[in-house]
Parts: C-alpha cells; structure tokens; sequence
C-alpha cells in the first residue's frame, strides 16, 4: 500500500488560523448548472474553493466533476450561475482566455505532442513564443529546470520515448510554467510510481507556499487524506457537501460520494480452478524476455511490478500488438500464432490496453459503435450492420455495468474517463472471451465502479474464462488475485499464491529480489 509523507500533523494545525486561510476565497462557484441533451449534468452546485489551498473534488464516474472543471477552465460555456475569482467574475470562451487569468488544467488524457521534445511541448504550452523555430531548449527558465530534474526528465528527450507517467509529468510542469493561480489537477497520480508520487506532493506542498490554489481530482481516497486540506463531493450533478479533511475518514468519504456503505471492496477468491487453457514459454519480445508462466480457467492471475518492468509489453505481445522474438505461446493447448491482434480475437483472447485514450477507443464514433467493434462479425447480415441486435447488446451491457450513459448514439468522448473504460470492457465482454486480459482496468475509476468491475472480473472467472489483471496498485493485486506473478526489469523474478505471506513476498520482489531469496526471507519471518 502507497505511503505517503505527512506534509504536517493536521491534528495540530490551529483552527483559528484554518478558518482565516479558508475565509480568503480564490474561487466561488454560485449556482452552477449544465445540461447535456437530456443529461442534467449539474444542477445549481455552489461551494467555495480557498486561495491557497488543495481543495479535492471527489465522486463516482458521471457525478460532474469533469463538466465543473471543463467549465472552469473555458472548454463549454455554463448554462447558469456564475464564477468568481479572485473577486472578479470570470468571463472565459476559451482554455486560451483561461490561461491568460492564471488558469490551468492537467487532464488525465494527455495533450501533448509527441514527435516534440520535452522542452518544445513546454516552451509551445507557454505561449510566448513567436516562432516555432526559436523554441529551444536553452530558451527554458531555471525553475522548469529544476522541476524536470527532480522527475529526471531530459528536456531535450522526445515525448514519444517517455512512458506515460513522465509524460504525467511533463503535462505538470507545462502547467506550472505559465502564470498559474489555479491549477486544476485530474488524477495526476494514475500513471506514476510510489517514487514519483512523493515528488509530486512535494512539488504541491512548494505550490502552496506560493500561493498557488490546487483543486486536486482523484478517485484514489488515500491521497486526498494525505495532500487535501478541504474535500467537496458531487453525486450525480448535485452537491453534496464540502468537509475539511481531519474530520474525515474513508468510510465518511466513500458514504458521501455513493450514498451507501460499500461493504467489501473485493469478492471472495477462486476456490475451484480449472485446467491450464494458456501457457508461455521462453517468450521475448520489446521490454521483455524469457517469459514463462500458466493461466488456469477460472482464475484470475496478477501481473505486478514497477511501471517499465515490462508487463505491457509482454501483453501486448501475446495478443499480437507487438512482435515475439522467440518463444511458445499455447492455447488449450495448441500452439497459438498471433501476428496481428485479430488473430488473437479469433482464437478467443481479449485485451483491455493501459492506455484508453491512445489505443482502446474510437474517438470519432458513437458508444454503440464502440461497444461492438470486436463482434462485428457477428452483428451483420449479407454484408448489412444489424442496427436492432447492436442497440440490444449495448444497452444490455450498459445495464450490466451500470455505465452512466445519456444515449447510445452520443459520441463516446461525451462520457467521464471510468464509463468509457466500461465501455471498452463492454466490448471484449459481448466477445465471449476464453482468456480477458486487463491492464490496469480500474485506473481513474471511482471507487463505486471498481467495487463493480472487481465483481464482474471475479463472475467471468467463476463462468471459466482465465483472466490476467496487470496492476500497479498492490491493495488490487492482493485483492483480487489467485496467484501473483512480478517482474522486474523484463523478466518474470516471482511467482506465490495469495496467501498470508503475499504482502511481505510483493512488497520486496517489485524492486528486484529474485523469487528464491523472496520467499526464503518471507518464510523466515512467519
């Protein structure tokens, strides 16, 4: 479990001088609704947001915290109410207009550009240049220097190069070299590791100093206990309440957001596990080599380590995204060649990616559409797409995994980022899979929404599909997983049961040790 520095003992901040920092407002939100069609996204939410403080906004997928925050921010226009900040009301048509008042938003889906530099996507993100010739690295102030180099990042490195925490990181930095007042973060730890996410609490902490008012979105509740001072909460487009954080706990938290106690996190493990239906042998490809393990029918197998250690890559290749270098893949066991992945599809295995926005949904196309993209096949006769069958199996798979949808037929960029990812499950659902692989499946999915996922993960396990869930949050892994394996560095280094002594096997195999001197050191300390 993520353990995070205590900024101070907020037990002990004195109240008085809480109350006088909360009563200096940087921003107040007066009756603010939007409506989507026949979606109300938000109706008359009114709260105020502290100059200088973290302010979190927490609620389940489709609660209206993006539609909050891309009003805000100038991305849509409000429907009624009015913003005032700084004391001034704001009057924004755009993101531009937005920036220019000191306004800044870090979106989950990143924006940057990458055939750029690091210091290109910057440099461009800050709007003072003229021209694109004379953005240079050199050109960089000393502060984004120095921020870059507490991430390790090169600011002459190309963005393509940098896996998606990095990039995270990049996407902050970019946001803090403008003139920022607000800074608007959406799930700005999804992607990164433990080390990484101290730096960036340390980097909020030097914010606030400043002055630099935060309002910080995630759906991890663990963090907004550690870095928030303030918590408001939204359900379904209304406002619930604003607490401040030392008189909250996770269970205040969770009852406030889903209106109702959420019992057990995750369903009990597999008891009855069926025969090996996929095996690797000796497998090697792009970030990985000498890959082996088996995958029963019925069971559901954790895939951990560190973000780079090689777990997509080795996923990817088995559904044939990306090439093998050498070594077996068996299916039933039959040997299974997987050039491309609808060779894969055929064969029945199924792949929900890491990344959605880049690589699991069409941007262009409607949530029907994207809900049967895998079983088209199936759903066209004589050449003809079957529009009834497809609006009864989106809709029924809507109901299944109550994703909070206005119409079918809207865009699916019209949805949060956790009913999207339901979507694209959706999909490899109605594809009556054999084996379900699921890369970081719950990533900036609230809670009430994993709680679902986990029991629909666990069902399809309990029907007899092998599933593989690749996850960097360990609570997840623990859960969830019959049997856990680690890599390290492109290779396989650790295999245990879930049992007793999981926790201490994990929390040490993920930086390197190898299984032997893992278990052996575990062993000793029962």
């Amino acid at each position: 479990m993520r353990r995070f520095p205590r900024w101070r003992d907020r037990a002990r901040e004195p109240r008085d001088m809480l109350e006088k920092v909360m009563n200096q407002s940087a921003v107040i939100l007066k009756n603010i609704s939007k409506r989507f069609g026949g979606t109300q996204a938000l109706s008359d939410v009114s709260f105020e947001i502290a100059k200088g403080e973290v302010h979190a906004l927490l609620g389940e997928n489709g609660a209206g915290k993006s539609t909050l925050v891309k009003i805000i921010s100038g991305v849509i226009p409000k429907d009624e109410g009015s913003i005032l900040v700084d004391g001034e009301e704001l009057r924004v048509k755009n993101p531009q207009q937005a920036r220019q008042k000191g306004i800044n938003v870090v979106y989950q889906e990143l924006s940057l550009v990458p055939n750029l530099t690091v210091a290109e996507n910057i440099l461009a993100s800050t709007e003072r240049m003229n021209e694109f010739r004379k953005m240079d690295v050199k050109n960089l102030p000393d502060h984004i220097r120095q921020v870059l180099t507490k991430f390790h990042i090169n600011p002459s490195t190309r963005v393509r190069h940098l896996g998606i925490g990095m990039q995270q990181m990049v996407e902050i930095t970019s946001a803090i070299s403008r003139n920022c007042k607000l800074l608007i973060l959406d799930e700005p730890t999804a992607a990164l590791t433990n080390e990484e996410v101290n730096e960036l609490f340390r980097l909020i902490g030097e914010l606030k100093q400043q002055g630099v008012t935060i309002i910080y979105i995630s759906h991890k509740i663990s963090e907004i206990l550690t870095i928030a001072d303030r918590v408001s909460v939204l359900k379904d487009g209304l406002y619930v309440g604003t607490k401040p954080i030392v008189e909250c706990d996770e269970e205040t938290l969770i009852s406030m957001m889903i209106g109702r106690e959420l019992g057990n996190m995750y369903p009990p493990l597999g008891t009855e596990l069926g025969e090996v239906i996929l095996e690797v042998k000796n497998l090697a490809g792009e970030g990985f080599k000498d890959a082996s393990f088996y995958l029963r029918r019925g069971e559901i197998l954790g895939f951990a380590g560190l973000n780079g250690a090689g777990r997509t890559e080795l996923m990817t290749t088995i559904f044939g995204a990306s090439k093998a270098y050498s070594g077996d893949i068996m299916l039933e066991g039959n040997a299974l060649r997987t050039k491309r992945p609808i060779d894969a599809i055929r064969a029945g295995i199924a792949y929900l990616p890491e990344d959605r926005k880049q690589v699991a949904i069409f941007s262009q196309m409607d949530i029907k559409e994207n809900s049967i993209t895998a079983i088209i096949d199936s759903v066209a006769k004589n050449g003809m797409l079957d529009r009834k069958m497809i609006r009864e199996l989106t809709c029924g798979m809507i109901d299944k995994l109550r994703t909070k949808v206005g119409s079918i037929d809207d865009k699916i960029l019209s949805l949060s980022g956790g009913n999207q990812q339901k979507v694209v499950l959706s999909r490899w659902l109605l594809s009556n899979p054999k084996v379900l692989i699921v890369d970081e499946p719950t990533r900036g999915i609230d809670v009430g929404a994993k709680h679902e996922i986990y029991q629909i993960l666990r069902d399809l396990a309990s029907k007899g599909i092998g599933i593989i869930l690749v996850s960097s949050e360990l609570p997840e892994i623990i859960g969830m997983c019959d049997r856990v394996i680690t890599m390290y560095r492109g290779k396989v280094i650790c295999e245990a049961e879930n049992d007793a002594a999981l926790t201490d096997v994990l929390g040490r195999a993920i930086v390197g040790m190898t299984s032997e001197t893992v278990i052996r050191e575990a062993e000793a300390r029962v």
